[in-house]
């Protein structure tokens, strides 16, 4: 095998199916903190995050003689991979989305804001607290869109779901942030 830092991904993946721990290790510190980020905008616990990724490398590990023959780019591989198993932490953790159309309650510290709660930060934190309630798939799918810049068929490859679904789950999502913010908009002008 050459040299990890001067080796492919496929080449590392070859030498992983062969069993060569080098390989795993190599493409752990390679993907580590990328794939972290991908878990973390998922399931917004770091800890939890580092777990995934974890356990994704032991389980590419142990079964590394039953990975497909072909995989044409390995860290798109990895990220779905990671994606896959956020979505899976997220079902067994039993997190209730937000169905559509209805609002979640607001705090008392978002009500009592005065009218300066619409500085930027502010803003952003409101909007970052919106896309944290979107239902689960319509989050994925808002957040690999906007933050990771992926286009709809990039996303839709990568969740093996339609271009139309993606389509659909982005104005689910539009949908639901105008309602979000016009809502909370609506309460700081009440409360001014």
């Amino acid at each position: 095998m050459p040299t990890a830092p001067t080796a492919t991904d496929s080449e590392l993946l070859s030498a992983l199916r062969r069993g060569e721990a080098a390989a795993l290790d190599a493409l752990f510190r390679r993907h580590y903190v990328d794939l972290c980020r991908v878990a973390l905008r998922i399931v917004s616990d770091e800890a939890a995050a580092e777990d995934i990724v974890q356990v994704m490398f032991t389980k590419l590990w142990t079964r590394r003689a039953k990975l497909p023959p072909e995989i044409p780019a390995v860290g798109p591989y990895l990220r779905r991979s990671v994606r896959n198993r956020s979505l899976n932490y997220l079902r067994d953790k039993k997190r209730m989305p937000v169905d559509e159309g209805e609002l979640p309650e607001v705090s008392a510290d978002e009500r009592s804001q005065p009218g300066a709660a619409l500085e930027t930060e502010e803003l952003s934190h409101r909007l970052h607290r919106a896309i944290d309630r979107l239902p689960e798939r319509c989050r994925l799918v808002f957040v690999m869109s906007k933050v990771e810049d992926m286009s709809h068929r990039e996303i839709a490859e990568g969740l093996d779901i339609s271009v139309k679904t993606v389509e659909n789950q982005m104005t689910r999502a539009y949908k639901f942030l105008r309602e979000w913010l016009a809502f909370v908009l609506l309460l700081i002008a009440q409360n001014a």
